[in-house]
C-alpha cells in the first residue's frame, strides 16, 4: 500500500500528521495480511534554503519511528527511491538515520541509478536495505535489467519484484512475455 507521505515538510504539525498517516496505513496492511507500506522521501527544500542534509535526517527519524510501530505488528515499513531524494547516496543517508531492521529499501529502477551503463555503484549504496524491487520495460536497452538481476541473486534477493508498465489491451499476453523475459534475465541467459 502506499499513500502520500510528506516526511520532508517543513512545517512538523505536518510531518507528525504523515506519521500518524502512515501509521493507519501500517495497521490497515496488517488487517489486510499486506506484508508492507510503500512510502516516498520525495522532495527537499534547498531552493528554500534548507540543506539537504537537514531533510535527510528529519525523514529518516520520521521512517525509524514508522519502523518501529510496523514491526510491532509485522509490516515492513519500504522506502521508495523516488523523486528528488531517489539516489542511492541520498537514500542511503536516510536509511542509516532510520537504523531500523523493519524500514526497508524499495529499489525502483530509475534511470539516475546507471552509470556509464552499470547499476553496480548505486546498488551497493543500499544493497543491504533491499526489500522489494519495481522493475519497467525489461526490453529496455538503456536500463541494464541483466546486471540488476545478477546483483540480486548474488545477494540471494527472495523478495518480490513487480512490474511496473503500461496497461495493454492483451494482459495475459504481455505477461506471459514478460514472464519468460523475466525468468531468461534471472538465469542470466536468454532464450
Amino acid at each position: 500500500m502506499r499513500g502520500r507521505q510528506i516526511y520532508y515538510a517543513l512545517e512538523p504539525e505536518v510531518v507528525r500528521r504523515n506519521v500518524e498517516a502512515t501509521r493507519e496505513h501500517i495497521r490497515l496492511a496488517r488487517d489486510l495480511g499486506a506484508p508492507g507500506v510503500k512510502v516516498r522521501p520525495n522532495g527537499h527544500h534547498e531552493a528554500a534554503g534548507v540543506p539537504r542534509a537537514r531533510t535527510i535526517e528529519q525523514i529518516g527519524r520520521a521512517l525509524r519511528e514508522c519502523g518501529a510501530f510496523a514491526a510491532d505488528v509485522g509490516v515492513e515499513v519500504r522506502l521508495e527511491m523516488h523523486a528528488t531524494l531517489a539516489g542511492a547516496r541520498d537514500v542511503r543517508r536516510i536509511m542509516e538515520v532510520a537504523d531500523h531492521p523493519n524500514v526497508r529499501v524499495c529499489w525502483n529502477s530509475n534511470p539516475v541509478d546507471v552509470e556509464d551503463g552499470s547499476v553496480g555503484a548505486a546498488f551497493a549504496q543500499v544493497a543491504d536495505w533491499i526489500g522489494l524491487v519495481h522493475v519497467h520495460d525489461l526490453y529496455d536497452p538503456a536500463y541494464p535489467y541483466r546486471e540488476l538481476f545478477g546483483l540480486l541473486r548474488r545477494r540471494d534477493y527472495g523478495g518480490f519484484c513487480c512490474a511496473e508498465i503500461d496497461a495493454s489491451a492483451d494482459p495475459l499476453r504481455v505477461m506471459r512475455y514478460y514472464r519468460a523475459l523475466f525468468d531468461a534475465l534471472q538465469t542470466d541467459r536468454l532464450p
